[in-house]
């Protein structure tokens, strides 16, 4: 009987890796859903008009992700697909590099290791959002794990042989466009940093010119940015240093544990006891040890400035994304197979069924009888554009536009119309696009809601009445209720 079972049992041990990819699949079915379905988020509209309007950088980050919107829209068209279709090829280029990863760090079991690793990286709230939401943060996480793969592999060889110096240029440049993709990718080149001072094998690279060359490389991406900058006042970087922080900066010792706090519920509290496992342990194997190292670096770089900076203005969670990219993944082994991965596991599946559910069917705050503006203002935007179309009909010489920045880029994209505006206070990327001189005496349609008002566009014209309200309901609750308006008479004040 024992003779007779035994050949079972081989592969029964190759398929240990099945239950693995089944739970990486069920992600990667809700993220093709809301890939397929979700409306655009405001600021995903809102970088598919930067593509629109080609240019060597923008007001609010660099300018790589919306260059590649633009040849998406050339070469696939003005829809969802050509919006969301370069999130699944950043996220295929991240999953080569960790088949790479699972080959050397278990050789003997390499299926197995991978599918853990995906299904931990897609369960974590963060980095599925991150993945499947077209913001700048997908391009760059992307970048960000080749240019640590190629920097990996460099190090491996230069401390065999002392050369390879063409993954040190490899890894630069990806850094370089990581950087282009989104500013806080520069926590990645500070890791770096760390990470050659930490093994000593690596600081006679301090001696040679090629890691200075390769650090300029990087800068030398760059320069779109410096030289928009420079044309431009310097506007991202105003942005970036005192418009974006509203009133002086003041200590706090309550806005760090409440940035940890948060990280901990967007990560996933059980991948962060598997993160702080795996930073304490010390692993078998160079490549093993090597890049717990630089993954440690990366994370404690990042982590450690936007904890000093959250002791004194306001930090969101997606800007230490560095932090986890790496370490995340690898720490396969310190979570485990079981109660920890799949406590993970429960914990992903039911934030992202509530994602799901709060993006496609009804804002969760709203069906519990609160209001979340933020996630309303995503829906309805056909409908709404559909009427917005109808008043223009009878005003075709009128321009469009909204009263903030995400509405128009929603608006815009619901309707085709790249030139859509926004009419608000608040300084973004539609003041580069948007000549008021050239509109002065001109009607304009306008959407605003209760939230962003109508208040400050109505003060730049000589008359401005409601026209019609769409209601957008969802479990027999309005869930979002702009008012359509006719202004007439555009006036804006004399240019500074």
């Amino acid at each position: 009987m024992t003779a007779a079972a035994q050949p079972l049992a081989a592969p029964r041990a190759e398929l240990r890796w099945l239950p693995f990819a089944a739970v990486a699949g069920f992600f990667l079915v809700l993220k093709a859903m809301m890939s397929a379905v979700m409306s655009p988020i405001g600021d995903e509209a809102y970088y598919w008009l930067w593509g629109q309007h080609p240019d060597l950088s923008y007001f609010d980050h660099p300018p790589l992700h919306a260059w590649l919107l633009r040849l998406m829209q050339a070469l696939f068209g003005w829809n969802l697909f050509s919006l969301r279709i370069l999130t699944w090829a950043t996220l295929l280029a991240t999953l080569a590099v960790f088949w790479s990863w699972a080959g050397r760090l278990a050789p003997t079991d390499r299926p197995s290791h991978f599918w853990r690793m995906t299904a931990i990286y897609l369960a974590s709230p963060l980095f599925l959002g991150m993945t499947t939401i077209a913001f700048n943060d997908h391009l760059m996480m992307a970048l960000v794990v080749l240019s640590a793969h190629a920097m990996l592999l460099f190090a491996e060889r230069w401390e065999a042989h002392g050369r390879g110096y063409r993954l040190l240029y490899l890894s630069a440049l990806l850094l370089g466009l990581a950087v282009l993709s989104k500013y806080n990718a520069v926590f990645l080149g500070l890791g770096y940093a760390v990470f050659i001072l930490l093994r000593p094998a690596l600081r006679p690279l301090l001696a040679t010119p090629h890691l200075w060359l390769a650090g300029l490389l990087s800068i030398a991406v760059q320069a779109p940015v410096f030289w928009w900058n420079f044309a431009a006042g310097f506007a991202s970087y105003r942005f970036h240093f005192t418009e974006r922080w509203n009133g002086p900066l003041r200590l706090s010792w309550e806005a760090p544990v409440l940035f940890v706090i948060v990280a901990l519920i967007v990560v996933s509290p059980f991948a962060a006891v598997g993160v702080v496992r795996y930073l304490r342990r010390r692993p078998d194997g160079a490549f093993a040890v090597r890049a717990r190292q630089l993954a440690g670096a990366v994370f404690a770089v990042s982590s450690l400035a936007m904890l000093v900076l959250a002791s004194f203005a306001e930090v969101f969670f997606y800007w230490n994304i560095v932090a986890f990219i790496l370490v995340l993944p690898l720490a396969v082994d310190a979570i485990g197979r079981r109660w920890l991965f799949w406590l993970h596991m429960l914990y992903g599946a039911g934030m992202a069924l509530l994602l799901v559910f709060n993006q496609l069917v009804a804002p969760v705050g709203n069906v519990f009888g609160a209001y979340d503006w933020t996630i309303s203002s995503t829906y309805g935007w056909d409908r709404i554009g559909r009427e917005v179309e109808a008043v223009r009909a009878e005003h075709p010489e009128a321009f469009v536009a909204t009263s903030f920045y995400t509405t128009a880029a929603q608006l815009g994209f619901a309707i085709g119309d790249a030139e859509v505006t926004a009419l608000s206070p608040r300084h973004d990327q539609f003041d580069f696009w948007f000549d008021p001189e050239a509109h002065r005496g001109d009607d304009a349609v306008i959407v605003a809601d209760r939230v962003y008002t109508v208040d400050h566009a109505a003060r730049l014209f000589d008359s401005i009445v409601p026209v019609r309200q769409v209601e957008i309901t969802s479990f027999g609750r309005v869930i979002y209720a702009p008012t359509i308006y006719l202004a007439r008479g555009f006036r804006p004040p004399a240019a500074q």
